[in-house]
């Protein structure tokens, strides 16, 4: 299927926010190739280390980003037909626009400028190809795993039901921050992975995901866990944000812990 308009909403979203994230490193680069080329008292050095440090920037930031909607289609679920799969190689290539020449400094001038930007010109389309090509094989990767998955569904999306009393288990929302005791709480591989995914780079978090995944596979009560764990991420600065946006299916499991007028 054609990627929807929220969909498209979304890698907007996961762009800017790359740009964002590797925006200072890429300056930082800058500043260290510039600094070194200076250094040699060369005056072919610095338009290289200009051209070097563009190159780097979009690498990073596009591969960066790519990564970020191979994940999204992930998390989204999506079934990757030849639609999709087109739609999200023009989003790839998309990421990849930009001008072709450098903007230099006032101060880099010469004979070497011309050059570098004709290099810069050649160079810049071949790290598109290659970036929309990593990009494709990746998501052609995500596709198979789905096949593979939809093939061995007992393999891949184990389900344990349970049923058993809650304590208070808040999610600061928008919507509710309420309690609920008694619920059936149904809790899936791929809940689990978001859980994962969720608690990278938080070691308390991180710790907690490992409990309520060992608990989900021992049979043991999975429910404090689950607990602990949303009480942890109420307490980490816009994640429940981001888990109220992009992971709809683990907002639902919060809502059967709370309790309407607890």
């Amino acid at each position: 299927m054609p990627l929807d308009a929220e969909f498209k909403q979304h890698l907007h979203s996961l762009m800017v926010e790359m740009y964002e994230k590797t925006i200072d490193e890429a300056e930082k680069h800058k500043r260290e190739l510039v600094y070194n080329a200076h250094q040699t008292h060369n005056s072919a050095a610095p338009p290289i280390a200009y051209k070097d440090a563009a190159l780097y920037a979009m690498e990073l930031r596009v591969g960066k980003t790519i990564e970020k909607y191979i994940e999204a289609a992930a998390i989204w679920g999506y079934s990757i037909d030849a639609a999709f799969e087109r739609d999200m190689i023009q989003e790839f290539w998309s990421l990849t626009a930009g001008p072709d020449l450098i903007q230099f400094p006032p101060a880099i001038k010469g004979q070497h400028v011309e050059a570098v930007q004709g290099s810069y010109a050649g160079e810049r389309s071949r790290l598109a190809s290659h970036l929309v090509r990593e990009g494709t094989n990746r998501l052609k990767e995500l596709k198979m795993k789905n096949k593979q998955q939809s093939k061995h569904p007992t393999e891949t999306t184990t389900t344990n039901i349970f049923h058993a009393p809650v304590g208070n288990a808040i999610i600061n929302s928008p919507h509710s921050s309420v309690v609920q005791t008694n619920n059936n709480i149904t809790i899936t591989t791929q809940t689990l992975n978001d859980i994962d995914q969720l608690s990278e780079g938080n070691a308390e978090l991180h710790s907690a995901a490992l409990e309520l995944r060992h608990a989900h596979a021992d049979g043991g009560n999975v429910v404090d866990k689950l607990q602990k764990w949303v009480t942890l991420a109420n307490a980490v600065t816009g994640l429940t944000q981001k888990i109220h946006q992009y992971y709809p299916q683990l907002v639902h499991l919060i809502d059967s812990l709370k309790h309407i007028g607890g």
